[in-house]
């Protein structure tokens, strides 16, 4: 649990710094935060589709007997 308050604290010490941060971390920080959230997303949208639109999409047809000739 320390090493996470202690990674937080530091995230938490960058934050504070980036109004005086050069360009190129303000673009390495916000590529980064487009990362995370098109991941978050894209797990928010995989989940959506398994849960609420569960269709069979791949399911294997079902084989009749054979009529009498």
């Amino acid at each position: 649990m320390a090493e996470v308050l202690s990674v937080l604290d530091k995230l938490w010490a960058k934050l504070q710094g980036l109004p005086q941060a050069s360009p190129l971390e303000l673009g390495a920080f916000f590529v980064l935060i487009l990362f995370f959230a098109t991941f978050i997303f894209l797990i928010v949208l995989s989940c959506v589709h398994c849960c609420c639109c569960a269709k069979p999409k791949y399911q294997a047809s079902r084989v009749q007997p054979l009529q009498p000739i």
